[in-house]
């Protein structure tokens, strides 16, 4: 379906999850500086890495510099995605050849002298043949082969069908990979015309173990001669542990850190998301989508944002810049209220955020075809309180329509400063009851907006951005140690808040699929105790129906910490008897 398709389907637009090739985020310097270092002399061959977390602009990163060194004719660019190739038999000779298929192209339409060119096809066609070799050797040990085979059969059965070269009466030991790397690099040095070759894998952080290593060994043993260059694409914490399970823990002693460190000479970081940028990416995107601009005006809207991000005018994005006239005119102010009012797992992430926009899109798309429009701002504001405070639009939906009525405006104006707090809303939910639009008087919208809701899942999570760092410290929060977890509770205090909070709450996720959910109990409330910043998003996990049924009376003590879970326990309905007493004792305690 076309995109002005989607709009006449949906008012509020639909995103795909194809990495990005003109620059929303502000990447292309990032691109720039590792284009320059890849074609340059000072550092060959080079591996440079790109790393950022789940679904934070990686695969975008390397189509923008894919876009830069296009428009250099002696550099070939060869695309590579290892875990498109994880079922391969032989997925190391697979990555190689698809690096020759590149090379043949560009010789193929570079060389103009026929007989060098037919050398060149000739040897890229040997080396096809090495790995074929190497292939064999495969096979032999795989499928147990007794009989005496037919090598030569057998190696042009493995050889690349597209590519196959002629036969030739190399021996057999001078088809093996053993010579690989000093024929290539021969290779490399009689191509005219082409000064570098620069391989962008990635993906590399989604691959099993095997998959981890053949890549990296594909780089370092074959492939990493002069006018070699590569960029990788993963989050090095997720290598390091792919490099550890492969080889049965070798990371201890730093040597999967030491082993990432030789093959990357140039780790690059992208730049996390801020709130700023979030809130322009969100414009863009709405931008982008609007249907009714042409490519050339929607660029001068991305420069326009590029110059105000360059000189730290924020917002980056701004109505007048030339690409939200008419109706569209209020959708940076929308942008903005999205990412002030998203958590920062998602608004760091921009997967997270496409996906954000695009259930919200959903939500919106079902309340029209039920005949019941809403107001995008309405729409934005109800679907943020279920997606952030989920219990209390839980609490906001089982009331009557009165009681509802009564309690968005007791809620609003104590937002806005001018009464008490409800009973049983949280404190952590003023911001959004202070944020625009008021609901109060909107009873038909808030009524449109339950029925939808309730036709969908509510307790959604867009997979916000969690890094190999982070995944690590979870690890050592869930752990049995009291001695792993206290070292993992001290590193948390020196994170920033928003990643504390994502710590947070991936725990109170995992709490539910535990077989043992004790040790993650224990860091919650360790956690809530030490640091007043996540008490409140720590006992709201805790409270959580599914987390209450996991406890058991020992677990009691440890959350004596947590009055409102405490209570939450003693109001609960169905839990064992034994965990309500301790409740109980704990409260009668805490009174005395």
């Amino acid at each position: 379906m076309a995109n002005a398709e989607l709009q006449a389907e949906f008012g509020a637009p639909l995103f795909d999850d194809n990495p990005a090739t003109v620059d929303l985020l502000g990447f292309d310097a990032v691109a720039e500086v590792v284009s320059k270092i890849v074609t340059s002399d000072g550092l060959d061959p080079v591996t440079v890495g790109i790393h950022s977390a789940w679904g934070g602009g990686k695969s975008t990163a390397l189509n923008l510099i894919a876009d830069r060194l296009d428009h250099d004719s002696q550099v070939v660019v060869a695309r590579i995605d290892p875990w498109e190739f994880e079922n391969a038999e032989d997925l190391r000779g697979t990555l190689i050849a698809q690096v020759l298929d590149e090379l043949q192209s560009r010789v193929e339409s570079l060389t103009e002298d026929s007989t060098k060119r037919a050398r060149l096809v000739k040897s890229l066609g040997d080396l096809r043949r090495r790995i074929a070799w190497g292939r064999v050797a495969k096979v032999l040990v795989t499928s147990a082969v007794t009989l005496s085979p037919n090598f030569e059969k057998l190696i042009e059965a493995l050889t690349p069908e597209a590519k196959k070269p002629e036969s030739n009466s190399d021996t057999a030991s001078d088809q093996g990979m053993a010579g690989f790397r000093a024929a290539f690099e021969k290779l490399l040095g009689d191509a005219e015309g082409i000064q570098k070759v620069v391989v962008l894998v990635d993906d590399l952080d989604r691959c099993l173990p095997p998959t981890v290593m053949a890549t990296l060994e594909s780089i370092k043993l074959f492939l990493s001669v002069r006018r070699m260059a590569f960029v990788l694409a993963a989050d090095e914490d997720l290598i390091r542990e792919a490099i550890g399970i492969h080889l049965e823990g070798a990371t201890r002693g730093g040597f999967a850190k030491l082993y990432t460190e030789k093959i990357i000479q140039l780790p690059i970081s992208l730049p996390v998301l801020s709130l700023e940028q979030a809130e322009a990416y969100i414009a863009l995107l709405l931008c982008k989508n609007a249907g009714h601009l042409t490519q050339d005006r929607f660029q001068k809207v991305v420069n326009a944002a590029r110059d105000r991000r360059l000189a730290g005018k924020a917002p980056y994005v701004i109505a007048d810049n030339g690409g939200f006239d008419g109706q569209r005119a209020g959708q940076p102010a929308l942008a903005a209220r999205i990412a002030t009012g998203l958590g920062a797992d998602v608004w760091r992430s921009p997967r997270a955020i496409k996906r954000f926009l695009n259930a919200f899109a959903v939500r919106e798309h079902l309340a029209r075809a039920g005949g019941a429009t809403l107001q995008l701002e309405v729409l934005l504001k109800l679907y943020l309180l279920e997606i952030r405070y989920l219990d209390e639009f839980r609490l906001l939906s089982q009331k009557s329509a009165a009681e509802r009525t009564t309690l968005l405006a007791d809620w609003e104006r104590w937002g806005h400063d001018d009464g008490d707090r409800p009973q049983d809303v949280r404190e952590e939910t003023k911001q959004w009851a202070g944020s625009q639009p008021q609901l109060t008087g909107l009873k038909a919208e808030v009524e449109r907006y339950l029925s939808v809701a309730a036709t969908l899942l509510s307790d959604i999570r867009f997979g916000g951005a969690v890094t190999g760092a982070l995944m690590h410290l979870i690890e050592g929060l869930t752990d049995a140690s009291d001695a792993t977890r206290g070292a993992a509770i001290q590193e948390l205090k020196e994170l920033e808040p928003a990643d504390r909070q994502i710590v947070v709450q991936s725990l109170g996720e995992q709490l539910p699929r535990l077989t043992d959910p004790e040790p993650v109990i224990s860091s919650l409330a360790a956690i809530g105790e030490a640091d007043a910043e996540v008490a409140a998003t720590a006992g709201r996990l805790l409270s959580q129906p599914a987390a209450l049924a996991r406890l058991e009376p020992h677990h009691v003590v440890l959350l004596a910490g947590f009055r409102d879970v405490l209570r939450a326990i003693t109001n609960a309905s169905g839990l064992d008897e034994d965990v309500v007493a301790a409740a109980q004792t704990e409260l009668a305690e805490a009174r005395h």
